[in-house]
């Protein structure tokens, strides 16, 4: 908790610095304007601790709907715009540290600043830094509210029995107050047109209580393959009520994986699917601590493995448990700028197809969105694994 409490106190701290002093207050707009702009700034910092805990208090509706779709969208602006301000000072840090040097002996260099010019030119600045912002979060809302794309991903069907085998993955859908019932169903038309043996979910299916988001998770009872349907916890699960949220999804048509596998046949030919707990869920409940090692416990050694692991963190165990393939998600591969690029550095798979030592891993993008209701170098998807 004490790390949770340093983050926020850095992030508000950041989001004030960069976004108010450094920004707002710096923008050649007239004082109203200026107070409209630091309130939504204030808005976006602190009405999630605040939603929260309305929600927590039973309070729903379309008015804490609307109040998420306003904040999270706002969030996301502001976390591109801080990131353009940092870019903006270090350019402005580097100019002033190297001109010196490089106007010596330069007459034209020596000549004292315009003040007035100089001004001008920061304000032209930061207003294109405003437009590029507004651009790229225009672009990013477009691309959260699309539809996944379906991915279709081939792996080499080992034995003979297990070709045509089509496995359907989604992943990190967060149905909350911003991903609702409609959106949940145009994921179920979607993934019933791929006709799959096997549909797997692989976790943070929700953001709320099971009395509160019931409702919008009703159309998942629809999915149905030969094989079954199945479903591993994320980590979002463990903030939402881990336990009430497993009885449901059992109630919905879903096995829920808890550490466990299953025996499956396709073709006459023995397919063991494993599922984990979230790679973190024995911090929060120490009987679900993830274990692939139980999981696969009294599996078949010689059938193909599949792992069913929502942090890709499972990976190096999974391999080791002699899984063919682990199916995770958890990253949403960055979601949108710049944490498309920044997560590389906390995350060793961050989207698609890897393989090591002839074993595979799949890191789904995540089906819907999470907080900002943005989609920029990461799109949403659906995966059909599809063997050969």
């Amino acid at each position: 908790m004490s790390l949770f409490i340093l983050f926020l106190v850095v992030s508000i701290t950041v989001f004030f610095w960069f976004g108010g002093i450094r920004f707002i207050a710096q923008l050649p707009l007239p004082l109203p304007l200026r107070l409209a702009l630091w309130a939504s700034l204030l808005f976006a910092l602190f009405f999630s601790p605040v939603l929260f805990y309305l929600r927590t208090l039973g309070h729903k509706g379309p008015l804490f709907d609307a109040m998420a779709w306003a904040g999270y969208t706002l969030m996301g602006a502001y976390s591109i715009l801080i990131c353009v301000v940092m870019l903006r000072d270090l350019g402005f840090g580097l100019v002033s540290l190297f001109l010196p040097a490089t106007a010596k002996g330069h007459a034209a260099m020596e000549l004292p600043v315009n003040p007035s010019r100089r001004g001008l030119i920061i304000d032209c600045i930061n207003l294109g830094i405003a437009a590029a912002t507004a651009s790229l979060a225009g672009v990013g809302l477009l691309g959260g509210l699309k539809a996944p794309e379906v991915v279709t991903v081939t792996h080499p069907a080992l034995k003979e029995g297990l070709k045509g085998l089509r496995i359907v993955q989604i992943s990190d859908i967060h149905v909350s107050h911003t991903i609702r019932r409609p959106m949940v169903e145009r994921i179920v038309s979607m993934v019933e047109e791929l006709r799959p043996d096997l549909i797997v979910l692989t976790g943070d299916l929700v953001d709320g209580s099971v009395a509160m988001l019931k409702h919008d998770v009703a159309p998942l009872a629809a999915l149905k393959a030969p094989l079954g349907t199945f479903f591993i916890t994320g980590n979002h699960e463990y903030y939402s009520g881990v336990v009430p949220w497993i009885a449901e999804i059992n109630r919905l048509g879903f096995t829920v994986l808890i550490n466990s596998h299953r025996v499956l046949k396709h073709n006459g030919t023995s397919l063991v699917l494993a599922g984990v707990t979230d790679f973190h869920a024995g911090r929060l409940l120490p009987e679900h601590a993830s274990s692939p090692k139980l999981a696969l416990s009294g599996a078949p050694e010689d059938a193909y493995r599949i792992l069913l692991a929502h942090q890709p963190l499972s990976f190096p165990e999974a391999k080791a448990e002699n899984c063919h393939l682990t199916l995770s998600g958890h990253t949403h591969g960055g979601q949108y700028l710049p944490y498309t690029w920044v997560i590389n550095l906390v995350q060793p798979w961050v989207k698609g197809l890897y393989e090591e030592e002839g074993y595979r891993l799949y890191v789904n993008r995540g089906t819907a969105f999470w907080g900002p209701p943005f989609r920029l170098g990461s799109p949403s998807e659906i995966t059909l694994h599809r063997f050969e």
